[in-house]
């Protein structure tokens, strides 16, 4: 997988024979929600998809469909990645009080199965609040099959 990863570590000057430590610019740190344009990319399906960045916070499995059920298909590294869009779906892995049930289209960078295209968990994602959309990240198109079919959502 394609993907940006920020430097968060700090800076080390060397004056004196003393060393001395300062804090990254604001910049770098993660934004709240998705930014910027990625990549543009091809799924397994032939689909071209334009591309926006967040930061996952923290590694974790990316699912889809096979063989009937939704399972771990690969892995996400953490860092700033590339997402697709967002879309409804299984009750994703709790993170502390992070609860949610939307899931952010990408590519695993372990691919495991099925071409490495599925959801990684928006609880794993800067951003949000709990049953909410990550923010700056567009719904997927099949969200509209999903929706309707939500109380309340």
């Amino acid at each position: 997988m394609v993907a940006a990863r920020r430097l968060a570590g700090v800076a080390v000057a060397t004056m004196a024979a003393t060393t001395v430590l300062t804090a990254p610019p604001a910049q770098a740190a993660a934004p709240d929600g998705c930014w910027g344009t990625g990549p543009t990319v091809t799924d397994t399906l032939g689909q071209r998809w334009p591309t926006r960045f967040c930061n996952n916070y923290r590694a974790g499995d990316v699912h889809n469909y096979v063989e009937g059920r939704w399972q771990p298909i690969g892995r996400l590294y953490a860092g700033d990645n590339w997402f697709v869009c967002q879309a409804h779906g299984p009750e994703n892995p709790p993170v502390g009080a992070a609860l949610n049930d939307i899931w952010l289209y990408t590519e695993a960078d372990e691919v495991w199965a099925a071409g490495g295209w599925g959801g990684f968990p928006a609880t794993h994602v800067s951003g949000g609040v709990n049953y909410g959309p990550v923010p700056g990240l567009g719904w997927c198109p099949w969200e509209e099959d999903v929706t309707p079919a939500r109380s309340g959502g």
